[in-house]
């Protein structure tokens, strides 16, 4: 097990933490630009070279309030917090996740306004981008060798879609983890439905999808639910996912 060392910042009422091995001199300029200064959810962005570092790619990925938030909700932690804490348990018990630099929200007079993930760029599909182009199986029983990984340390992904793992060499690595949580009976089985309904659509398959409950099985000592009833509403939620 590992864990991430982090240090925190604050500015004109936003607080950011940053893993060990960064500077800060450039988290007010990627606040300034990314979040004030555009309308996008995610980008690209480049951290600037300093102290004899490169520029590092990074993604950046936005929270905003909407309009339907209430003020309950804006006043608990925001999904960018949750997000970074599940990267961080994530990486304590052993999952290999894409690299966390920086994460953190801005409130004002204690309620949440705008919260922001960075994570490193990696040169990589996810899954479903990769299978689409390839068709290769054997990535996607890898992938579900990975999620019974999750659950056998406790941990639930949340939205373990195809397209929420990178097709990295050897295993596919999880990203995209604001919905984590910490395994019950519960979030195994909407994780399962969520994953298998999600390989049902991208392969069009059934005999693949029950092959990849199979793969799941073999490390795992029980599921959520029976075999039939949960292809059956793996076979629902691919259903709606299509409409």
């Amino acid at each position: 097990m590992s864990r991430i060392s982090h240090s925190s910042h604050d500015f004109d009422g936003i607080r950011l933490h940053l893993t060990s091995g960064f500077g800060d001199a450039w988290l007010a300029e990627m606040w300034n630009q990314c979040v004030n200064g555009t309308t996008d959810r995610i980008l690209r962005w480049q951290i600037p070279a300093s102290d004899g570092q490169k520029e590092i790619a990074v993604y950046v990925k936005i929270y905003r309030k909407r309009p339907s938030h209430r003020l309950l909700k804006r006043v608990l932690p925001s999904r960018a917090l949750q997000e970074g804490k599940g990267y961080l348990e994530f990486a304590r018990r052993g999952i290999k996740t894409v690299p966390l630099i920086a994460w953190g929200e801005e409130r004002r007079w204690g309620l949440w306004q705008q919260g922001v993930i960075v994570t490193e760029a990696i040169n990589a599909k996810t899954v479903e981008e990769e299978y689409t182009v390839h068709n290769d199986p054997d990535l996607l029983v890898k992938t579900a060798q990975q999620l019974s990984r999750i659950h056998n340390i406790g941990l639930a992904h949340g939205d373990p879609l195809a397209r929420n793992f990178l097709a990295t060499a050897e295993t596919p690595i999880p990203f995209d983890l604001p919905s984590w949580s910490h395994r019950t009976v519960k979030s195994q089985r909407q994780d399962l439905i969520r994953f298998l309904g999600s390989m049902w659509a991208l392969t069009g398959n059934k005999k693949m999808t029950q092959t990849l409950l199979s793969c799941y099985r073999e490390k795992m000592d029980d599921l959520p639910l029976n075999t039939e009833d949960l292809l059956c509403e793996a076979e629902e939620y691919s259903r709606k996912k299509q409409t």
